[in-house]
């Protein structure tokens, strides 16, 4: 009995050597369409159309700010007076026309503050950018390395299927053999539809990761062949202190230095409506009843001025002060969530290599031992399935960990301003 089953058991054993060959053969197929996370994020900062609409948005802005540093336009003013009235100013006997020139002349050098306040705000407009676009690039990595967990996944689904097979064939064999019971066989025949089901739901995650990926270079087609990384390839982290020093310069926290910039340029402007500006007109009148020419010339200034700018001035000093309390309150904040993610990507460093490196093998040769085991009809189907689910959870569980060990070491990256990387070394 011993000796016919496992004739059967090796070729569920070679079944399952072949499916992993193919698997390996088929990835090759696909090396020239092998998708890193560098191609990925080149994509990205291409294509998609948030980076565009950030360019659009700097154009916009510079064109405004151009035409709002321009000083005041002169405009021609023409007046007709005393004509189609009645009796003397019947007609255009009596008609005095007029044609005068007008300008306002600005004091204070408004212009030039105006001027000085559109690049300011470019500048904070390109800080802003850079944060959105270190955003973007962010969340290319995460869904980057959710492909990779889920390929990941999906390897151990269809290992569970091929197990699952394999136990299938074993029983029935047993079965035909008189030496277990026809239950176990169905028992069996239920794992591995279950598995077989898993492999489903695990092949459609795979596929919903890759279209979330891929969109963010415009491909909802999702074209590219395998995410290239080895998941459990996890670098070794930085003390603390070294991250937190990063903080400082970070993208996040110099944009309140470019916002409190063009604040300062906008006190200026405001401190320099104190003075007041004067318009200035002068012109040719002409009177037909006289048949003669006159000169004439105006000259205005508004009054209230100094009331009027210091209210400006307080309301511009108000908002650069919430700048400063702002940014303090996100430096805080950043520290703290800093510490957080730190916290968490040790345990899941520690966590992913003990699962993988040290837990692992030990659920693989129990499973080794299990198996022969029931071969021998020393262990139960029971306690053969339980050492497979065993192995197979904590293999899950190791690619969950080492899932959330690269994707919190990009939010470090993202939170201390450092280049977007993972899996700098791909799998072999």
């Amino acid at each position: 009995m011993r000796t016919s089953m496992a004739p059967a058991w090796r070729a569920g054993v070679v079944v399952c050597a072949l499916g992993w060959m193919i698997g390996a053969h088929g990835a090759a197929s696909r090396a020239q369409n092998e998708l890193t996370l560098e191609q990925a994020l080149t994509l990205a900062a291409e294509r998609n159309p948030q980076i565009r609409s950030f360019k659009l948005e700097a154009e916009s802005l510079a064109g405004r700010s151009e035409f709002e540093a321009l000083g005041p336009a002169w405009s021609v003013q023409t007046e007709f007076e005393n004509f189609g009235g009645t009796g003397e100013l019947s007609g255009i006997d009596a008609l005095e026309s007029t044609v005068q020139l007008s300008r306002v002349f600005e004091r204070g050098g408004k212009s030039s503050l105006r001027r000085e306040l559109g690049a300011r705000q470019i500048d904070a407009l390109a800080a802003d950018h850079q944060v959105r676009s270190g955003d973007l690039l962010a969340e290319v990595a995460r869904r980057f390395i959710h492909v990779v967990s889920d390929q990941q996944a999906l390897l151990t689904a269809r290992r569970a299927t091929a197990l699952a097979r394999t136990t299938r064939d074993v029983v029935k064999q047993r079965v035909q053999a008189g030496a277990s019971s026809p239950a176990m066989l169905s028992k069996a025949e239920i794992a591995l539809a279950r598995a077989g089901i898993e492999e489903e739901h695990a092949e459609h995650e795979l596929a919903s990761s890759r279209v979330s990926l891929a969109v963010l270079w415009g491909d909802a087609s999702a074209s590219f062949g395998t995410a290239a990384g080895n998941l459990f390839d996890l670098p070794a982290i930085e003390p603390l202190e070294a991250y937190a020093q990063r903080l400082e310069s970070s993208p996040e926290l110099s944009r309140f230095a470019s916002e409190a910039r063009a604040q300062d340029a906008r006190i200026q402007l405001a401190e320099a409506g104190r003075a007041a500006d004067v318009s200035v007109a002068a012109g040719v009148r002409r009177l037909e009843s006289f048949d003669d020419h006159a000169l004439i010339a105006s000259f205005s200034v508004p009054l209230g001025t100094r009331q009027r700018a210091a209210l400006h001035e307080k309301s511009a000093r108000a908002e650069r002060a919430r700048i400063d309390a702002e940014r303090e309150a996100r430096q805080l904040d950043a520290q703290a969530k800093l510490f957080q993610l730190y916290q968490e990507i040790s345990h899941a460093r520690t966590e992913a290599q003990a699962l993988h490196t040290n837990i692992r093998p030990q659920a693989e040769a129990m499973l080794a031992t299990t198996d022969q085991g029931y071969r021998a009809g020393r262990f139960s189907l029971l306690e053969l399935a339980d050492a497979q689910a065993q192995l197979l959870e904590i293999e899950r569980q190791a690619i969950e960990a080492a899932a959330q060990f690269h994707t919190l070491l990009i939010e470090i990256r993202r939170v201390t301003g450092a280049p977007v990387r993972a899996f700098e070394r791909s799998a072999p």
